[in-house]
C-alpha cells in the first residue's frame, strides 16, 4: 500500500465569498421574484437590505449604492470637502483618497500606527488646521482604533467632520459600539473579498437625515422628487434589486461569518503569541474585530515579497498586505502632492514587514495550523 501517492493539500486562499449551499434556494426565490416583478431598483429589497444595515451599524439611517467608494464620495460632498482638506491614514486602499479627490479636496496624509494598523491619531491630529474639513478614520483589518473617542473629540471641538471607512468592519465593535456608529457618516464594502458580498456594492450609514437624504439623490443622478426634479449633479450609483437580495442574505449570516473569523483569528493567536519572530496586532481588550483579514509583522531581515512566493508557490497558501506601498508613494499621489519616500516612517516600516495570513469564512482551524507550520518553515530559510 506504500506506493499509493497521498493526495496533494487543497490550496488555502486568502480571501472568498461564501455563500452557504443552504441559503440558494431562498436566493434564487428572492431573485425570480424581483425578475418576474421587473423592478429592478429602488424597490423591497434595496429598502429591507438598508434597514437592517442600520440595525448592525446602529444608525438611523444606511442607504445603499454602488460600491463603497460611491459612498465614500457622498460623504465627503456632504461635509463640503470641495476646496479644503481632508486627513486621509496613508495605509488604505487609494480609494479612500481618490473619492475625495474626487469630491473637490486636497489630501493630505497621515501616518499610521504599527500596533493596530490603524490611524496615527496624535499625528492626524498635528495635522489638522482650520483648512481640515473631515479627517477619515479606517478600521483597516476590521479594527477599531482603541483610542477613537480622542479623534471624535477633536473632532467636535474643531467642528471637522469624522468620516469612518468601515469597508473592512461590517459587525466589529469596541467597547459595545458598532463600527459606522462613531463618525457623522460612515461607509461599508460588499466587494467580493470583503466580511460579506453581493459582488459589488456599498452602504452609507448614518444618523444624519440631510446626509442620508444627499445619498438617497446623489446615487440616483441627483434627483429631488423625481427624475424631472434633478437637484445636484449625481450619479449612477444604484444598488439594483438583485444584489440587494445577494446582500441581504451575507448580512443575515454576519454573526455566523465572524464568529469563523474570530475562532480563526483565536488560533491564530494561541499558535504565533510565543514566536518571537512574529509581532501580533494590538487589541483593546473591549474589541471585537470584523477579521477582514489577520495582520502580522514579520521580522524586519526577512524579505516579505520571498516569504508570500514562498508560502504560495511551496505550500499552496496565498497571503495578503495591507498596503504596500502606502497610498503617499503610488505614483497619482507622488506625482499629485509630491508626497515621497520617508515622509511617513511609521508606515513605511511597518507595512514593509506586514504579513495578512488567510482568515474567511470558508477556512478551519486546521488550516490555521497548516499555514502557521508553512510560515514557520519559510521563515526558517530565512532567518
Amino acid at each position: 500500500m506504500n506506493d499509493i501517492a497521498r493526495p496533494e493539500p487543497q490550496p488555502i486562499t486568502g480571501a472568498r465569498p461564501f455563500f452557504p449551499e443552504a441559503d440558494l434556494p431562498a436566493i434564487l426565490a428572492e431573485i425570480s421574484e424581483v425578475l418576474r416583478g421587473g423592478r429592478l431598483i429602488l424597490g423591497p429589497k434595496v429598502r429591507a437590505l438598508e434597514e437592517a444595515w442600520a440595525r448592525v451599524a446602529g444608525t438611523k439611517h444606511a442607504v445603499a449604492v454602488s460600491s463603497c467608494t460611491a459612498a465614500l464620495e457622498i460623504a465627503y460632498r456632504h461635509v463640503g470637502v470641495e476646496g479644503r482638506e481632508v486627513i486621509v491614514p496613508t495605509n488604505t486602499f487609494v480609494a479612500t483618497a481618490v473619492a475625495a479627490v474626487n469630491a473637490g479636496a486636497r489630501v493630505v496624509f497621515a501616518d499610521m500606527e504599527p500596533a493596530d494598523f490603524c490611524i496615527d491619531i496624535d499625528d492626524a491630529i498635528a495635522r489638522a488646521t482650520s483648512r481640515t474639513a473631515a479627517i477619515v478614520v479606517v478600521h483597516v483589518a476590521g479594527i477599531i482604533p482603541s483610542r477613537i473617542d480622542r479623534l471624535r473629540a477633536h473632532c467636535k471641538e474643531r467642528g471637522t467632520a469624522l468620516i469612518e471607512d468601515c469597508a473592512h468592519a461590517p459587525g466589529a465593535t469596541l467597547r459595545g459600539r458598532s463600527a459606522g456608529s462613531f463618525g457623522d457618516v460612515a461607509c461599508f464594502s460588499l466587494y467580493p473579498t470583503k466580511v460579506i458580498t453581493c459582488g459589488t456594492g456599498g452602504i452609507v450609514a448614518t444618523d444624519d437625515e440631510a446626509a442620508a437624504e444627499l445619498a438617497r439623490s446623489l446615487r440616483h443622478h441627483g434627483q429631488g422628487a423625481s427624475l424631472e426634479d434633478i437637484v445636484h449633479a449625481g450619479n449612477d450609483w444604484l444598488l439594483d434589486e438583485v444584489h440587494a437580495v445577494l446582500a441581504f442574505a451575507q448580512l443575515q449570516r454576519l454573526g455566523t461569518f465572524l464568529d469563523r473569523r474570530r475562532a480563526l483569528a483565536a488560533r491564530y493567536e494561541e499558535l504565533l503569541r510565543a514566536d518571537p519572530r512574529i509581532t501580533l496586532p494590538y487589541l483593546a481588550s473591549e474589541l471585537k474585530p470584523a477579521y477582514y483579514k489577520y495582520p502580522v509583522l514579520l521580522p524586519p531581515e526577512v524579505d516579505r515579497g520571498r516569504v508570500r512566493r514562498q508560502l504560495l508557490e511551496e505550500y499552496g497558501i496565498e497571503t495578503g498586505a495591507l498596503y504596500s506601498p502606502p497610498a503617499h508613494l503610488m505614483p497619482l499621489f507622488r506625482n499629485m502632492l509630491g508626497t515621497a519616500p520617508g515622509m511617513f516612517p511609521k508606515a513605511e516600516a511597518a507595512l514593509a514587514r506586514q504579513l495578512c495570513l488567510p482568515i474567511h469564512a470558508t477556512l478551519s482551524p486546521e488550516d490555521a495550523e497548516r499555514s502557521v507550520r508553512a510560515l514557520d518553515a519559510v521563515l526558517r530559510t530565512q532567518l
